[in-house]
């Protein structure tokens, strides 16, 4: 069985719960009229006949018992007593007075009544052997050494029939309630959910090829407006992952291709005709070369895809910016000595900047790493670090060939190298420069470039002071 939809069950729900109060407020307005009709107007209103007569008989203990009624034209009519039945008795059961609206019935006198009576208890009760059910309220009365009991009672067909045309009324008022509600309901609940219908249907055209539509947003700050936004937030979050995905396999892809079809190239030449051993070795030393370069390539590779999928910043910490530069220069000694390039540090000042410890060695690491590398032999590359009230910079100096002015706004693009690079046999692929960049930015930080018209090029990194 196919379940209801999400629409169907808010507004099946909300009928429920509005059916539920409609039944429990006309139930209780229906006991509030039986209760007022029953009690406070005919029981109120034989109550204080009986009361009055009663009060008669209290009042001329000498004239024998009798109902005191208007003699017939002797004055207008007592709409007190029209409607009603008095009957008069001793607590012994015997009938002594009546009244002409009787005729000849009489009211009932059951030995249970007479006991309650004796008692000195006023009595209500409802009569149903008429031709139509009566309330009757027995009141005791004692006149001297002598006890009576009156006894007033009066018709509830027309209570009952008030009675039955309020139930009408308390249901008639329901159904129509509920249906307009229910009506209204149904256009409302539509209506609510109109923008998650427009947001499925965008939903549903979003695939790979347009990761770049978002969902439309209904303009408001309510529920709806943080779900579209949490998910077009998703949506950017999805979009950038397939862009590195993307990214990353037409990086490799472009810069694989060239080292492997160097590499097969000089195995195919190799393989065509038997060869001396000194030349084998040669051809294995190169293909080990160009292997080399393909596996730092995969490295870089993998490690700029990570960078871009990570969200968000690196989670920074307070850092010393000495323990930054000591561990960067470390790392690029070896090759420093092997170059025969000195790597001087000035003295830095003692504070702290907001960075995370690894990602701020590897970005300084690999700029160091480049100065370096097109210092000539006998070069020297300078660390040194300037201090504002917002910011630290750490400036690397080398005497390099430096950078051409056009090439400074392409320096950071992936593979790019520039001039120097491509002129001499420096190995690399143009990713560090991109690496650093984008470590540096996740730091809050930035990168600039000084490129003067003489030798040399400084690059400077700006961190978030702590």
């Amino acid at each position: 069985m196919r379940s209801l939809g999400f629409k169907t069950r808010l507004w099946l729900g909300h009928v429920a719960v509005l059916a539920v109060m409609l039944a429990v407020a006309a139930f209780g307005a229906d006991w509030a009229l039986r209760r007022v009709v029953l009690g406070e107007i005919i029981d109120d209103a034989i109550l204080s006949l009986a009361s009055t007569e009663a009060a008669a008989i209290q009042g001329d203990p000498r004239q024998p018992v009798r109902v005191h009624e208007v003699a017939p034209g002797t004055g207008l009519p007592s709409f007190v007593r029209l409607d009603k039945f008095v009957q008069i008795t001793d607590l012994d059961g015997r009938v002594l007075a009546w009244s002409a609206t009787l005729g000849t019935a009489r009211l009932p006198t059951p030995p249970a009544l007479l006991a309650r009576l004796r008692d000195g208890e006023t009595v209500f009760g409802t009569v149903t052997q008429f031709e139509e059910p009566v309330r009757m309220v027995s009141l005791p009365v004692a006149v001297g050494p002598a006890r009576y009991a009156v006894q007033v009672a009066m018709s509830l067909d027309d209570a009952y029939a008030v009675l039955r045309a309020g139930r009408w009324l308390f249901l008639s008022m329901s159904l129509a309630i509920l249906t307009g509600i229910g009506l209204t309901g149904a256009l409302l609940a539509r209506k609510a959910l109109r923008p998650i219908d427009a947001m499925v249907m965008r939903a549903r055209r979003i695939g790979e090829a347009n990761l770049g539509d978002r969902l439309p947003h209904p303009g408001t700050r309510d529920e709806i407006a943080r779900l579209v936004e949490t998910l077009n937030a998703m949506l950017g979050r999805l979009e950038q992952s397939f862009e590195v995905q993307r990214r990353f396999i037409d990086d490799a892809s472009h810069e694989l291709r060239s080292p492997l079809s160097r590499l097969r190239a000089e195995l195919e030449v190799t393989l065509r005709r038997p060869r001396a051993s000194a030349e084998y070795e040669e051809t294995l030393r190169s293909c080990l070369d160009e292997v080399e370069g393909l596996q730092r390539l995969v490295e870089e590779l993998l490690a700029l895809a990570r960078i871009d999928a990570r969200q968000g910043p690196e989670l920074a910490e307070p850092v010393a910016v000495s323990d930054i530069i000591e561990a960067s220069v470390v790392a690029i000694t070896a090759e420093a000595e092997r170059l025969d390039v000195t790597v001087a540090v000035e003295p830095p000042p003692e504070f702290l900047v907001n960075a995370a410890p690894v990602a701020a060695k590897v970005a300084l690491a690999n700029i160091l790493h480049n100065a370096v590398k097109f210092s000539p032999r006998g070069g020297r590359v300078t660390v040194a670090v300037t201090v504002s009230r917002e910011e630290a910079v750490i400036a690397v100096s080398d005497t390099g060939p430096g950078v051409g002015v056009d090439e400074v706004s392409r320096l950071f693009e992936r593979f790019y190298r520039g001039n120097a690079s491509r002129s001499s046999d420096a190995a690399g692929v143009g990713l560090g420069l991109a690496i650093s960049r984008a470590l540096v930015e996740r730091q809050g930080g930035r990168i600039s470039v000084e490129a003067p018209r003489a030798k040399g090029a400084t690059f400077s990194i700006h961190l978030p002071r702590a």
